[in-house]
Order: C-alpha cells, then structure tokens, then sequence
C-alpha cells in the first residue's frame, strides 16, 4: 500500500482549489458574451453623390468572445440617413462584425473591427440607388471595463453602403462616409 505524507496532500487539495500565481481564473460562461449598445454619427466624406449624405442612429449588437483577443457577433445600425434636399431615409442593416484586441494600455483594450452585412432602407438611398445594399465596416476603437459587467465602448468607423450594380451600373451611388460611435457593452 502506497502512503503519502499529509503535507503532501494537503498542498495537492489547496492547489487544486485556488489558481497558480499569475494565471487568471477562468471565465464564467455568462461573461464570454456581450449584447453592445450605442449611439453612432457618419459623414460622406468622399466619392460623393448629388447631394452629401449625414447618417445617425442607434448601433445594438449581441457578440461572443472567441479568444482572449477576438470577439465575433451580429450587429445592426439604425440609421436616419438626411438626403437634403431629397426626403429622409431609415436605413437598418444587419451585419457579421468581427473584433481583434490589438493591444491594452492599463485596462483599456484598443481593436481593430471589421464587419459586412445587407441592408433595406424605407426608400432608395443613395439618390438613384436602390433600398437594398450591402453594407461593409471597418473601423478601430476602444472599451474599458466600468465594472465587472459593464465596458464603454468607442470608435471611429469608415461605412460603405452600395448595392454592388445589382441593378444595374447606372443605378449604383454608394455611400462612403467616416463616422464615430460611443456606448457600453453588458456582460
């Protein structure tokens, strides 16, 4: 019969209690995913169309940390695009969005994100474009915890919206407009 000291199973039972020194405890499922809210402000900035286009709106999104660096998750942006001197359009667009952590200053993280999707705006939006576009973003940005469930949340965006000419070349105005958003992020 073997027998082991009890110093040594002592030490065995506190070790597998409590983590080693530096190694962080692992995450609850519950923190791993995010439901993103925030408010969101885009100019067209170039390639301009008749008249320039101004979009504001809400950005709501549900992600999932993939790794301790990347983040994947559906976003949509509810925006009111102001076509002056043409009518108002709402334009929602849903979109795969994808974040990497590029690096942390203290405890703020700054990312890269990236994302595509499709959109159907209430009417066409550009000016002789269509209601459906795809819709692309990339952008940069940063977020810091508040608390353990809540992070702020900002970036700057470049927002490109065009219907690709399918509906035909003469019917293909896009919007390329550079905007910022700001908000928090539950977990």
């Amino acid at each position: 019969m073997l027998t082991l000291p009890a110093a040594v199973v002592a030490q065995s039972v506190d070790s597998a209690e409590q983590p080693t020194q530096g190694a962080s405890a692992p995450q609850s499922p519950e923190s791993l995913w995010g439901v993103e809210f925030a408010g969101s402000v885009f100019i067209e900035s170039w390639d301009m169309n008749q008249f320039r286009e101004r979009l504001g709106g809400a950005v709501v999104g549900v992600s999932r940390q993939m790794t301790s660096r990347w983040r994947l998750g559906l976003e949509t942006n509810l925006l009111y695009v102001n076509q002056q001197p043409l009518g108002d359009v709402f334009l929602p667009s849903l979109c795969l969005m994808a974040r990497v952590g590029m690096f942390e200053v203290g405890k703020t993280v700054v990312f890269a994100e990236v994302g595509a999707g499709a959109s159907y705006a209430s009417n066409e939006v550009p000016n002789h474009g269509t209601r459906f576009n795809l819709v692309s973003q990339t952008g940069v940005g940063v977020s810091r915890p508040i608390n353990a469930r809540v992070d702020v949340v900002g970036g700057a965006r470049w927002l490109h919206v065009s219907n690709n000419s399918l509906d035909g070349a003469s019917r293909n105005p896009d919007i390329q407009a550079l905007g910022v958003y700001v908000g928090w992020r539950l977990h």
